[in-house]
């Protein structure tokens, strides 16, 4: 609540803030921005590319289906400098002064300051060195890049290509030849790819048919000088070999049956044992010859023939079958490495064949690839179309009601925060319970500010108002000086205050005016020597003033003091030589002011400010009573703590202080409308 009452309080503050950076903000638009036009160019992207004559050379070709990653490589290959280099080149950017900083007039604030730098002779005396071509070309293609926005519109394979420069009929130029560079490009990279892959393929055609033609003359060569076989031919070879070797091997049986029992015959016939000779050999001529021996139809002799020609006959059989298993043994030998040859020289063939088959069907393959990329030269389209083209568009930017809101903000902000830092750094009073809580002293009324512009009038306003605010306020200051304390005598009333024009001089002479309808006698005395403003208040000279009676020239009773306008007796002061606080401190003083409490009933001393000078606590010691002014929304919590210390330092009696000078009409922004007293409760009993 104090937060939004302070910043009522400061709203013409703030109002003025927000209206001065509103003006700055509309100057700001209308004479320094510089308008910058948008234009938005739109691309198409393929979703996949279109069916291919080629298959496995296809990636040499082509960039895939597109995909998010796709995306955003194309969007790099927009802001790539290669392509920008070649908008710059096809539209001559370069003779563009929004983009060649070497074609743009100096600005103002580089003049003043070259011609400043001239006059003090500051300038630099060495020539600038003039930028190469290639620096110029690099800034030139640094400031097009500035100027161009790539995005993507979300969830779509739609690439933007935005634009913003100071001219729209450039901007829709730059955008638009961006988008077709962008698409011829796409398509060059394509046909630059496949002439690539054909050179490629005819250098490779060429080479896989001379290495064609080398195996097929190889294998032909080695055809004519081999022997023509083939697996069939080879296979039943191999199976004759097979034979051969199983009758080896029962022929090789034979052969070690026949030498076993040769040698078994030969063993008995060396032993003389005919009958084992002929039971073991187990022949028919033998086993007959011996059944005739035994029937004596022959003789020993005769038997004894019949096994030598036995012995023969077994030895040439012998012979017969070793001679034979030689002779399969040569065969087999001589098969057996015909078969290894042929094998191996079917194996080379059929390498030999392998080999240029393959050659050949290499060949033909990529004669056939070389053949249909000829003809995909011509078929070539670009990933991306052009979906929509720039059109000139109204300025993006200043945007007027934008830059004045933030103007506006802006005021709004700074003015709200100075009021505000007004507000933390004010450390016065403005409700009588605030004085009351921090000084720690009873507050004994609120005076308002009296409505009067001239100074002289507030007299005749108190006299002719007696029932207005100021007067019931004064009244009620009155009854509680009087009913303080009542066993106390307060005959002698002091009012001070911390520093100058705190309004306790008016408050004196309102005081005194007040007590006047007592009918009591009041003297009011001024004891600001340095200032001097009662004679200025009453608007005339008094002949007698306080320094006479103090130096003792004059004696009250024979003087009068009485000013009729008034209705009380005022001793003003003049200019002293002397220092006032001596006059103060003087028994002479001392001895005055007893002698007016004699006839006197109340004695009102306007005392200087305690912080200024140190009348006052001279004045206050020898006082009854003092009343501390304050003056509202002003005096410090510094000031005041400080100067009722310096009082109570002393023993000066402070009854009671006084919050003067209230503003009536500001004590509503401050939130304070039901503290003041009877202004809070009785508007209706005042007058104005």
């Amino acid at each position: 609540m104090k937060l939004a009452a302070s910043l009522w309080r400061g709203k013409w503050t703030v109002l003025a803030f927000v209206l001065f950076f509103v003006g700055v903000a509309d100057f700001y638009v209308r004479h320094v921005a510089v308008p910058l036009y948008p234009a938005t160019a739109k691309i198409a992207l393929k979703e996949h590319q279109p069916e291919k004559i080629l298959t496995d050379i296809e990636s040499l070709m082509s960039n895939g289906p597109i995909t998010d990653s796709g995306i955003n490589t194309e969007l790099e290959v927009l802001r790539s400098r290669d392509l920008v280099e070649k908008l710059v080149d096809s539209l001559d950017l370069i003779n563009q002064p929004a983009f060649n900083p070497l074609l743009r007039e100096p600005r103002l604030s580089s003049q003043i300051k070259t011609q400043l730098f001239t006059l003090l002779g500051l300038a630099s005396e060495k020539p600038k060195t003039p930028r190469s071509p290639e620096v110029v070309r690099s800034i030139v293609i640094n400031s097009v890049l500035n100027t161009m926005a790539f995005s993507n519109t979300k969830n779509t394979r739609v690439i933007n290509i935005s634009v913003t420069t100071t001219e729209a009929a450039l901007s829709v130029l730059m955008a638009n030849k961006m988008a077709m560079l962008y698409i011829e490009n796409q398509i060059q990279i394509k046909l630059d790819a496949l002439a690539s892959a054909t050179e490629f393929l005819s250098r490779r055609t060429s080479e896989l048919k001379h290495d064609f033609e080398k195996l097929k003359a190889e294998l032909a060569n080695f055809s004519s000088q081999s022997e023509l076989v083939n697996p069939t031919v080879l296979k039943s070879h191999e199976i004759q070999l097979r034979d051969l070797r199983t009758r080896l091997w029962e022929q090789a049986e034979i052969v070690v049956e026949k030498t076993d029992t040769r040698t078994v015959l030969l063993s008995f016939r060396e032993a003389g044992n005919l009958q084992a000779l002929i039971k073991h050999a187990d022949d028919f001529r033998l086993n007959r010859a011996i059944s005739e021996y035994r029937n004596n139809k022959i003789s020993l002799d005769g038997l004894n023939l019949q096994v030598e020609h036995f012995m023969l006959d077994n030895e040439v059989e012998a012979e017969r079958e070793q001679k034979q298993l030689s002779a399969l043994e040569a065969s087999e030998s001589i098969l057996a490495k015909q078969i290894e040859r042929q094998s191996q020289e079917l194996i080379v063939l059929q390498q030999l064949e392998r080999e240029t088959e393959a050659a050949r069907l290499l060949y033909e393959s990529f004669f056939t690839r070389l053949l249909e990329m000829n003809v995909q030269l011509g078929l070539e389209t670009a990933d991306g179309r052009l979906l929509s083209t720039a059109i000139q568009r109204a300025p993006s930017s200043p945007i007027k009601s934008k830059i004045l809101f933030l103007g506006g903000a802006i005021g709004l902000m700074m003015g709200a925060s100075l009021v505000l830092f007004w507000e933390l750094r004010f450390s016065g009073y403005r409700s009588v319970n605030e004085l009351r809580d921090q000084s720690g002293y009873s507050v004994l009324s609120a005076v308002p500010l009296i409505p009067v512009r001239d100074r002289k009038n507030i007299i005749s306003y108190l006299k002719t108002k007696p029932d207005s605010m100021v007067s019931e306020a004064v009244r009620n200051l009155r009854t509680s000086i009087l009913m303080s304390n009542l066993n106390q005598v307060k005959q002698v009333i002091m009012l001070t205050s911390s520093v100058p024009k705190e309004g306790k001089t008016i408050l004196s002479f309102a005081l005194a005016q007040n007590m006047v309808g007592l009918g009591k006698r009041i003297l009011l005395i001024e004891a600001d020597i340095r200032r001097r403003v009662h004679s200025v208040e009453i608007d005339r000279d008094n002949t007698v003033a306080l320094l006479d009676l103090v130096a003792g020239d004059k004696k009250w009773k024979e003087v009068s003091l009485y000013v009729e306008e008034l209705g009380f007796d005022i001793l003003t002061a003049t200019k002293s030589d002397k220092n006032a606080a001596d006059i103060f401190a003087s028994q002479r003083f001392s001895e005055l002011l007893t002698e007016l409490r004699e006839y006197y009933d109340y004695i009102i001393i306007d005392s200087p400010p305690v912080l200024a000078v140190p009348d006052a606590r001279l004045i206050g010691a020898i006082s009854d009573a003092n009343i501390y002014v304050v003056e509202w929304n002003k005096t410090t919590c510094a000031q005041v703590d400080q100067g009722l210390d310096m009082l109570s330092s002393i023993g000066v009696n402070t009854i009671g202080l006084v919050l003067n000078q209230i503003d009536p009409h500001k004590t509503k922004t401050y939130g304070y409308t039901g503290s003041y007293g009877y202004g809070a409760y009785g508007s209706e009993y005042y007058e104005s």
